[in-house]
């Protein structure tokens, strides 16, 4: 998922929550249905991981923002569909769930399950409790929810240049005298709109170039696909929603205008290397070749999420370098869009920078969301610091989302610092690359996507 903010595409969305008070004895309704996978005999983890995933469809049918995907089998997924449990049932089975999973045996080379199944169960314990009224200052619901918690602000002085630098970069505009920074980008950056009749065949040249950037370095199974669509009243720019036998469907909000820079960056964020790519190596390396049941679905407020929304963040850096992107954008992107090509270059630099800026994100959506900013001072803020001309929708955004608006931000991050096997103060980036250093790099996000992983390093 990408959040939405007409500044270029902004970054967004929402340890172990300890909730007291007496579980009866007496199964809650429902409690037959995640009874099941004990049934058909497995034992151990994967009896557990069989609830998990009823308990998992089961918050999808209360919530549906609360299930990002499923690749359930469809009759797990109708028998839950049919017990329709409350949220308070979810709520003991996940606490009982919990409770029989510390109290398990569990192998050394099985401990990695356990520990993905016990941050996911008391993901579920957060979410229902939130759901059911009970809201947690920024912090302790990023723990809670994601597992992480937030990164200290060290990039201060990189913003401060970059703020700079964008503003030496802007060309002079007719009527821009006395337009604030953030207006005065938002002008130029309507330059490079997709009109609305060649927004699908931008999408698809930008998916098609990020597709073959991505098979120059990871093998994809064959006959992997993804579907282009377009929707209308969505929070979100776009959406990647994955369907099973490596194949998605990229949903795109047609209410909401994209540039040529969005394009691409969607096309990897949602596709290749991102969205798409990750669900699909995840699904072939733990549902297919191990049968781990738990691998079957994700839920949208969960470590698992976090960790497959910071490696979407970070696909577009994956795949192109800021020069490469401008060679694409020129030579493909520019003229199917019918804008001018030599404006490429400065273009994708300015937009760079621009996304330099997300990290004072957290800071402001910390004393939003907490109370201590209130609605047009922490817009203020997001233009002041981020160029967010209209940063009304950012802020609607993050009022549904709240912390999970750390995956786009710290989490992207996280990803660059192990994808480029930094230590702490290290370069941001990479400054000139062999092709050695590159394939190492894709190999190692490529292990992000095939390992269980549930948690970032900090750096």
């Amino acid at each position: 998922m990408e959040p939405y903010d007409r500044r270029g595409v902004v970054l967004f969305l929402l340890a172990l929550l300890t909730f007291s008070g007496c579980h009866r004895n007496e199964r809650s309704p429902g409690s037959a249905l995640y009874d099941a996978s004990r049934k058909n005999g497995s034992t151990g983890l994967d009896s557990i991981a069989g609830s998990y995933v009823r308990l998992a469809l089961a918050l999808g049918e209360r919530d549906a923002d609360s299930l990002d995907f499923s690749i359930a089998p469809e009759d797990v997924s109708a028998e839950v569909h049919r017990s329709y449990p409350s949220l308070d049932a979810i709520d003991r089975e996940a606490t009982a769930l919990s409770a029989q999973l510390h109290s398990s045996d569990v192998s050394a080379d099985q401990r990695v399950r356990a520990e993905f199944l016990a941050l996911q169960l008391a993901s579920i314990e957060a979410r229902t409790a939130m759901l059911r009224g009970r809201m947690l200052d920024f912090d302790s619901e990023a723990h809670a929810l994601f597992a992480t918690t937030r990164l200290p602000d060290t990039f201060v002085a990189e913003r401060r240049g970059a703020l700079a630098r964008v503003a030496a970069l802007l060309p002079g505009q007719h009527g821009a005298a006395g337009l604030s920074p953030a207006k005065r980008y938002a002008a130029y950056d309507r330059r490079f709109l997709v009109p609305p009749e060649r927004l699908a065949v931008v999408m698809t040249a930008a998916l098609k170039s990020c597709r073959e950037r991505t098979l120059s370095y990871l093998t994809l199974p064959a006959g992997e696909s993804v579907d282009l669509t377009f929707v209308r009243n969505q929070p979100w720019s776009a959406f990647s929603r994955y369907r099973g036998h490596a194949h998605s469907t990229i949903q795109l909000n047609l209410d909401l205008p994209i540039t040529v820079d969005d394009a691409l960056e969607l096309a990897c964020h949602e596709g290749y290397p991102g969205h798409h790519v990750f669900n699909t190596l995840r699904d072939v390396a733990l549902v297919q070749q191990r049968g781990w049941a738990e691998a079957q679905v994700q839920l949208t407020f969960s470590p698992q999420s976090y960790v497959s929304e910071a490696a979407a963040a970070y696909a577009p850096r994956m795949a192109f370098t800021t020069e490469e992107r401008a060679e694409v954008e020129r030579d493909i992107l520019f003229p199917l869009a019918g804008l001018p090509p030599s404006e490429a270059e400065r273009y994708v630099t300015i937009s760079s920078l621009v996304r330099e800026l997300g990290s004072a994100e957290p800071a402001i959506a910390r004393e939003y969301l907490d109370g201590r900013l209130e609605f047009v001072r922490a817009g203020q803020q997001l233009a002041d610091q981020m160029l967010m001309a209209h940063p009304e929708a950012s802020l609607l955004y993050l009022n549904e989302y709240r912390s999970y608006m750390l995956a786009y931000t710290d989490g992207e991050e996280r990803v660059a610092a192990l994808v480029d096997a930094r230590t702490e103060g290290a370069a941001h980036t990479l400054s000139v690359e062999t092709e050695e250093q590159r394939r190492a790099r894709w190999k190692r996000y490529e292990g992000l996507m095939r390992d269980l992983r549930f948690t970032l390093p900090g750096y």
